[in-house]
């Protein structure tokens, strides 16, 4: 009865979902811009002891093909224990500005910077983001309707190696088509700290970064849809951010990640209406029903088939099957596994998720003109990821419900 419940109504979302997401995709006419007159931007670069990649960010932000005279790089220094400040100080003479203060997180450092920021236009880039040369100009054309308050980019992972950056790469990737999708009705719900861009005008009116909030980008996002402005994306301005290679920063990234949805989707309840559209009626509550449904059937599979293994094994032992050979033994498992799998009614809306899956990764390839392999990183996503999206919202709702203070990592990556 409860295999019956989870997969008929795990069906319907899913189904349902996957079909929301590539109508919208393809439902909207995409808005052919007109040459725009380039308006000057600010960059603003908060750094905590990143030694290792500021210089490379700064790099990449002076080699952006924009007019240097409208275009602003701002390093604030968060109070460092590194030599961050002092390798940033070295590019002063490129005209990038420097500013120093005491550590007090990500939001107010972005906030020092606006206060100095001379730009139309804000953008925020992490200091282990690495950007296209193009990337700024295929976003500042966005802001042509003047509702538009942000836009995202395309974001990837660099320099891929190891199991763990192999499933994020793949992650990433499928954000690539859900973002796109989600612009076509405006609801997106983040604007990534590694390369978002917005109106210098919002944050005049409305206030900066909320200091002390562990995942200020989707609070500014959230506050940007709650007085009914835009968020645009475009896929194809590509960046890249280095993605955790062990397990611990990866979970402790994150266990804040979703600790810091779910608080700012609690500040932020009001938008589940139908006063904010789409947004409001269908991907927010879609999201906290995906998650509902995804661990639950994650778990409930998980220990299914493992209770379905052990009492086969415990049947054959009862009539004294021998399984000296640990080559049959191995057979034999993986044969009833197969079966198990094939005969699972879940195995068919499964295949159709693959299919998705797979087409979201070639939209996301084609607009991003990604050349890293992905082929053993789509193997590794769809084995695992279910059980580690399980795992990391079990330990984030552990730690919300035991009110345990979650904040910012020495070397957790945005």
């Amino acid at each position: 009865m409860i295999r019956e419940i989870l997969v008929y109504a795990s069906s319907f979302i899913g189904l349902f979902l996957v079909l929301f997401y590539v109508l919208s995709f393809f439902i909207r006419n995409e808005k052919k811009h007109f040459k725009m007159d380039l308006r000057r931007v600010s960059i603003i670069i908060p750094a905590y002891n990143e030694e290792k990649t500021i210089e490379r960010t700064i790099e990449s932000a002076l080699s952006l093909e924009y007019p240097r005279d409208k275009i602003e790089i701002i390093v604030v220094n968060d109070g460092s224990k590194d030599s961050t400040y002092k390798k940033s100080l070295a590019y002063r003479k490129h005209g990038v500005i420097v500013l120093d203060k005491k550590n007090g997180g990500k939001a107010s450092a972005i906030n020092l910077g606006l206060k100095k920021a001379t730009g139309e236009f804000i953008l925020t880039m992490d200091a282990d983001t690495f950007t296209t040369p193009l990337a700024l100009k295929k976003m500042v054309v966005k802001f042509e309707n003047p509702d538009v308050m942000s836009v995202t980019p395309g974001m990837l992972v660099k320099n891929v190696h190891g199991f763990l950056q192999r499933v994020q790469q793949m992650e990433y990737l499928i954000g690539i088509f859900l973002r796109k999708a989600f612009s076509s009705v405006n609801a997106i719900h983040i604007t990534p700290g590694a390369f978002s861009m917005y109106r210098k005008s919002f944050f005049d009116k409305y206030g900066g970064f909320q200091e002390g909030n562990i995942t200020e980008d989707l609070e500014i996002a959230l506050r940007i849809q709650s007085n009914n402005y835009i968020i645009e994306n475009e896929p194809s301005a590509t960046v890249y951010t280095i993605a955790p290679e062990k397990f611990m920063p990866l979970l402790i990234q994150r266990r804040r990640w979703y600790a810091g949805l779910m608080k700012n989707l609690w500040d932020y309840k009001h938008l589940f209406s139908r006063k904010y559209g789409d947004l409001g009626i269908i991907v927010l509550p879609a999201a906290a029903v995906t998650i509902f449904f995804t661990m639950l059937l994650t778990t409930y599979m998980v220990v299914q088939y493992i209770i379905d293994i052990i009492k086969e094994i415990i049947k054959l032992k009862s009539v004294n099957l021998d399984f000296i050979y640990l080559i049959d033994f191995n057979r034999y498992v993986l044969d009833r596994f197969t079966i198990l799998v094939l005969s699972n009614p879940m195995t068919i809306l499964g295949i159709i998720f693959i299919l998705a899956f797979l087409l979201h990764v070639i939209y996301g390839k084609f607009k991003t003109s990604y050349k890293e392999k992905v082929k053993l990183g789509s193997a590794l996503f769809i084995a695992f990821y279910g059980i580690f999206f399980t795992f990391w919202w079990a330990i984030s709702i552990v730690f919300v419900l035991l009110g345990k203070k979650i904040e910012w990592r020495k070397k957790e990556k945005v």
